[in-house]
Order: C-alpha cells, then structure tokens, then sequence
C-alpha cells in the first residue's frame, strides 16, 4: 500500500476538519491550536470525537476502528479542552514521578552503602546467580548482567564528570577508588535503577521494597520497570488520556502491605479495556508507594484534583457519557470513595 497523503497549509487543514464535522467556531484560535501542537498530535485528542465506524467497515488489522467523520455536536473547543487536561496532569504525574525517583535514588545507595560503600562495583556485595546470567542486550555478545552493569554505570561515572563537581572532586581526589554508590545513583538515569535493583541481594532488595510498601522484590522490580515507562511518557510529552501503556500490571493479593491497592487484584474495576495498562492502576500504583515511604506525600490529592478537572459534557451517539475517567483512563466508577485517594491519617 503506498501513502498518499499530501502536505496541507494549516487553514486548508481546518477547513477539512470543518467539513468532516467539527465546528470550528474562532478560526483564529483554532489556528493558533495548531500551529502551537502540530495537526497530526492534536489527532490523539480529536481521535475521541470522531464516529465509530460500523462493524462491517472496521479493520482490526489496520487499527482502523473509526470514521473520518465527527460525532454531533463535536467542536475544536472540546479538542482544545481535552489537551489543556492532558498537558496539566502530564504535570502533576512527573511531578510525583520526579518525587519517588528521588526518594529510590536514596534507598537503594543507603541500602547498599551499608554494605560497603562501592557495593555497586563489587559482585560479592550483589546477587552472584542474577550478576553471571547473560544479557538480554545481544550487542553486547554474550556479557553478563554484571559487565552490562558494570559498562552502565562506568559510563555514567564519565558522563557526570563534565558537568558535576562531586564526581570529578571524587577522581582527582582518589583516582584509584570506586566511585560510592551514592554518588552512582546521582549520575544513573532513572531508567537505570531498576537493572541495579534488579542485581540486588535479595534481602536488600526487600528492604527497599518494603519502603514502598511492597513485601516482594520481584514485585517491586516490576513496578519500578513500569514507573520508567510512565515517566517517559510524561517527559517526552506523550498523550496520557487514553493511553495504553505497554506493560500491564499485575498485583496479586498480599503483594503490598495494607488494602489501599486491594480493589486491583481483579479485572473488574473498570470499564475501560485494557485496564491494566492504563492510567489510573499506574497513577494508583505511583501513589500507594509514595503514601507508604515513610516520609509519606499529598501527591495523591494532587493527582486526585487534576483527574475531576476532566469535564467535557458531550453525549456518545448511544447517548451514553463520552468522556470521564472510567471510560477512557481505567478509573473505577467509585474511585473518589477509595482509601488510597483521601487525605492520609
């Protein structure tokens, strides 16, 4: 199949959206829309509004699951509304993202510092059988997870040495000692904690999970995988309404300390498809550990706050709600009655 496609001016652009269905009612500020977040993002938040094609027309193959066409009543305004909810809660979620990203920098350097303070060096002060298993990465040829690791975070090391004085203080100073794990967590990105953790004795690695109210490693190294992908999609401006993530979560029933994630051991806390790869288990999962670390957040209030800003009062054909967050984000129907989501004692 060739793309046929063609580049279009923005005014040429919504006047097709005009003739499709969606009431443009300022042209100027419709433009303006445009030209600040392209045509082509503004289709994730215009993609809601368009029909449902009949049964017979839909290609499971392609995606294509929807007509050209825009449902009655659907107008740019409600566009417009929907990506200034979606910019602001992408906000909110990095915001308790940057705060537990902060807070596992800490625990994991303190826990092994206790050990020895380049633990991170050191395969005796990790899990031996999880350092020798190879990589999964097949550039590296047959390298264990300890020398990817090893390579990782040497390279970090080199890399915060341009531009942080701790690290380079620490080389000239004792240029023929490991750098300690507290400044190694420093320089790692975020998406490098969890192959650290991952290499954790398991003792240790409870002890950090339990920070964060999980009882099983193994678990809280899932999450953890899972909190990079959500930061990511937060950082790289990615649409959160509506999105399924690719990794969905499991939480089985003594997994974590407490009830308040209790209400997602099952599947039927939504009616959203895909509800374990959407916003709300993320979001609920992200608040329960910072609840639970002991210095503990209002994050979930926040959060909370933002979620009810959603109000686009639009009917679907069926004359059901188009637009809440049960329907398109993965949120019970009586979410705000929920623990987790009230002030903490």
């Amino acid at each position: 199949m060739e793309y046929t496609k063609e580049f279009k001016e923005r005014d040429e652009l919504l006047g097709q959206l005009a003739d499709r269905g969606l009431a443009i009612p300022d042209p100027t500020v419709a433009l303006s829309f445009l030209t600040r977040v392209g045509y082509f993002r503004s289709g994730a938040y215009r993609y809601v509004f368009r029909q449902l094609l009949p049964p017979e027309k839909i290609d499971a193959r392609l995606h294509q699951y929807r007509s050209d066409d825009y449902i009655a009543g659907a107008s740019i305004e409600h566009v417009l509304k929907l990506e200034a909810f979606d910019f602001k809660l992408a906000r909110v979620c990095q915001e308790g993202l940057l705060d537990f990203e902060v807070r596992l920098r800490a625990a994991m350097a303190h826990t092994l510092a206790a050990k020895n303070v380049a633990a991170h060096a050191d395969k005796k002060f990790l899990d031996a059988h999880s350092c020798d298993q190879l990589s999964g990465d097949q550039t590296l040829r047959k390298r264990t997870k300890f020398d990817a690791w090893t390579t990782t975070w040497r390279d970090a090391v080199k890399s915060g040495a341009e531009d942080e004085d701790f690290i380079r203080h620490h080389l000239l100073k004792y240029p023929h000692q490991d750098v300690p794990i507290w400044a190694v967590t420093e320089v790692l990105s975020f998406g490098n904690l969890p192959y650290l953790f991952e290499l954790m004795q398991t003792p240790d690695a409870r002890e950090v999970a339990r920070m964060f109210g999980f009882a099983h490693p193994s678990r809280f190294g899932a999450m953890l995988r899972m909190m990079v992908d959500f930061r990511n999609a937060c950082a790289h401006g990615s649409r959160l309404f509506n999105r399924a993530f690719k990794r969905p979560v499991a939480l089985g029933q003594h997994d974590t300390d407490g009830d308040l994630l209790a209400h997602l051991v099952g599947s039927d806390f939504t009616n959203t498809p895909k509800p374990r790869q959407r916003l709300y288990i993320y979001g609920a999962v992200l608040a329960f550990m910072l609840r639970s670390h002991s210095s503990g957040s209002n994050w979930h209030l926040t959060f909370k706050t933002q979620i009810k800003k959603l109000d686009i009062k639009l009917q679907a054909p069926d004359g059901t709600e188009l637009l809440s967050p049960n329907v398109s984000m993965g949120f019970p129907a009586d979410w705000l009655d929920l623990d987790l989501w009230k002030p903490a004692s």
